[in-house]
């Protein structure tokens, strides 16, 4: 899980910064930032991705029957992938 941590944002420009304590070798670097929100939604379209993934990896429809199965998993991906685009 990744760390999270406290800090501000500036609702004019965007800016944020996290007060932690210097040990006297900080240097500045870029980063790429997402919100906490946002980050915990990918995860758990990450995680129903996931589940029709294994489902697709260890079903063993019968002869008569993998078509209906395979179009089950594909209509519940589009649905998943239309809620979180």
């Amino acid at each position: 899980m990744a760390e999270v941590i406290e800090g501000w944002q500036c609702i004019g420009c965007g800016k944020i910064s996290a007060d932690r304590p210097c040990v006297g070798v900080c240097q500045d670097r870029k980063v790429s930032l997402v919100l906490a929100s946002d980050f915990d939604g990918l995860q758990q379209r990450n995680k129903k991705l996931e589940s029709i993934v294994r489902r697709l990896l260890h079903s063993r429809p019968h002869a008569n029957a993998w078509e209906q199965s395979l179009r089950a998993l594909q209509a519940e991906a589009s649905r998943l992938l239309a809620e979180h685009p």
